[in-house]
Formats: C-alpha cells, structure tokens, sequence
C-alpha cells in the first residue's frame, strides 16, 4: 500500500498511515530493501509510532541502533517514499506540546529543535505563534499555580519569600525565561499571593 499524498499531521494520523504501510499489502513501485534495510525501516516506524520526529533525529535514532549507514539511508527513503517525515509539521508540533504544556519559552524551543536537526525557516515558522505576551502570561499561570500548589507555605517572613522566589525564579529559567522576567513574574505573583493570606 502506498503512503497518501498529504503528509500525515497528527500522532493518530501518522499512525494510521505506518499501519496501513505496514499491511500486508504489496508494494511494486518501491524497490525491495536489504534484510537489515529492512530492520532499520521496521525500527524507524516502531520510532515513529510513539511521536512525530525530525529527519536528523530519526537518523540518529537508526545510527544508535548500530545499523549500517546503507540500511539507515535505506530506511530513511523508504520512509521519505511512504511521507511520513516533515520537519515543519514536527516543529510546528513541537512548539505547541512545549509552550503550552511546559511553559518553555521561544530560546528553548530554538534551541530544542536545533538540536533536533530542524532547518532554521522551519523553526522561524514554528515559533510565529508565540509572542511575548503569550510567554509573560504563560510564565504567569506557572508560577500562580506553583504558589497555589504550596497553600501551607508561610510567605510571611522575608526568609520564606526569598526561599520560595529563589526556586520559582530557578524554576522559569529552566524553561528559558531571563532572569528579569522571571524575577518580575515571580515578584508580582508572591504579592498577589501574599494579598490572600
């Protein structure tokens, strides 16, 4: 069975499309692969069950699993064939699980998706979306709920503060927020907490 021609954009979507390449159905138009060709393709769509991934991220994927650089290229053309690769779609997914899920920020993503292989236009494209008030508003909803979640925390002493602000603060720069919105963000939240004590 051949691979449709849109590229598939959703985790379910990729999915059934590695399902119905992996049917038993045959395949004229494509050539036939080696025998570890073909390990390396089965283990490039076991791979791609679980989450989308970039070309360079799938490669060294294959490249860990100790198969030849002939069977990888291969694997990565019969996969190219089949469509189920696209770094846009896969940054554009990337962007919206981590921004909205974790709360990382634009450097992060940048910074993720280079290490993922992903083209610097495609990674542009991808963070279009997030503006700065998107990630000030986001750092927001961290940290208010972070407070919220340490209702038996004492901010009344300026020790307590400082201790608790020091790991929130600690907190938004793992997520690539700078020091000073993170420190503002988290100052402004301890004073709304402090409000309803």
């Amino acid at each position: 069975m051949t691979a449709s021609s849109s590229v598939p954009k959703s985790l379910e979507e990729l999915q059934a499309a590695i399902a119905a390449i992996e049917s038993p159905a045959p395949e004229p138009e494509l050539p036939p692969l080696s025998d570890e060709g073909s390990k390396a393709t089965k283990a490039a769509l076991r791979l791609l069950k679980f989450r989308a991934r970039s070309r360079h991220e799938l490669h060294g994927r294959l490249v860990e699993k100790e198969f030849s650089e002939a069977a990888v290229a291969e694997a990565m053309e019969r996969i190219d064939a089949w469509q189920l690769l696209d770094d846009a779609d896969f940054a554009r997914q990337w962007v919206e699980q981590r921004s909205v899920g974790k709360g990382a920020t634009r450097t992060l993503l940048r910074r993720e998706l280079e290490a993922k292989g992903v083209e610097s236009a495609q990674i542009s494209q991808a963070l279009e979306d997030v503006s700065d008030e998107d990630e000030r508003a986001r750092a927001h909803e961290l940290v208010a709920h972070r407070i919220e979640r340490r209702e038996n925390s004492d901010l009344s002493t300026m020790e307590q503060r400082t201790k608790v602000k020091r790991r929130l603060v600690e907190f938004l720069q793992r997520r690539g927020y700078s020091s000073g919105v993170a420190l503002s963000v988290v100052n402004n939240e301890i004073a709304n907490a402090r409000q309803f004590l």
